[in-house]
């Protein structure tokens, strides 16, 4: 009533006259009914950017489910020059699919080019440099010997630090380039002790190459004894 009352007191026609009642609460309802109006528009509009929005972010979540589901069943292909797990003295160079899926024309290069001591035509003579590897399994690991661990490291002219680029193609197309660096320095100090496995096998021949000599000194013994007396059996009594 407060508000029809001010409506009423404010609207006046032309000549000084007041409107009467019921045209005051007809423009009444017209206003409210306008103002109405506006805001359930205003209220839709909303409505219309949030569900846009919201289809916005479930887009971009689909496309992000498929580009992780891409990821996880791409290859993973490395090279890395590491100490061998059975003689640490020497450093190979290794090239391994860790991913779920095959590598295909995996590419391997390094910056500046592998320069090994104990193999000087390394670079040239390593098929994984030479040119694509053709297909490289999941799990997969090749390697080569690159050089000799204290051969390395008394050669003062070879470079210690390189940069290897990896390309290869997978099932979704080439997967993206891999480039990071290696540093040999960082083996200086590296553990070169025997790993357990070698140190168990090791033991474990030792022993066996033990009990087959005291088999053959064991077989000479008993080559050397007298053969055991026979005695005839006692004839049948009657």
């Amino acid at each position: 009533m407060a508000v029809a009352a001010g409506w009423y007191n404010l609207i006046e026609v032309d000549g000084g006259g007041h409107l009467s009642t019921s045209e005051a609460i007809t423009l009444l309802v017209a206003v409210v009914s306008a103002a109405a109006a506006i805001v359930a528009a205003l209220f839709a509009g909303s409505q219309a950017v949030a569900a846009t929005q919201q289809s916005r972010y479930s887009q971009e979540q689909l496309m992000l489910a498929e580009q992780v589901r891409k990821d996880q069943a791409q290859p993973y292909v490395f090279a890395d020059l590491r100490p061998d797990e059975q003689d640490p003295q020497k450093i190979m160079l290794v090239v391994q699919n860790t991913g779920m899926t095959v590598a295909k024309k995996v590419r391997v290069s390094f910056d500046p080019p592998l320069q090994s001591v104990y193999s000087p035509d390394f670079a040239e003579t390593v098929p994984a440099l030479l040119g694509p590897i053709a297909t490289l399994p999941p799990g997969r690991r090749l390697q080569w010997l690159f050089d000799i661990g204290f051969r390395l490291f008394e050669a003062t002219d070879n470079p210690r630090r390189y940069n290897v680029t990896i390309n290869a193609d997978g099932p979704f197309g080439p997967v993206e380039e891999l480039s990071y660096d290696i540093d040999l320095n960082d083996l200086r100090r590296h553990d070169a002790s025997t790993s357990a496995p070698k140190k168990i096998a090791d033991e474990l021949k030792k022993a066996r190459t033990a009990l087959d000599k005291i088999a053959v000194q064991q077989q000479k013994i008993v080559a050397r004894l007298p053969a055991p007396e026979v005695r005839p059996e006692d004839p049948p009594r009657e």
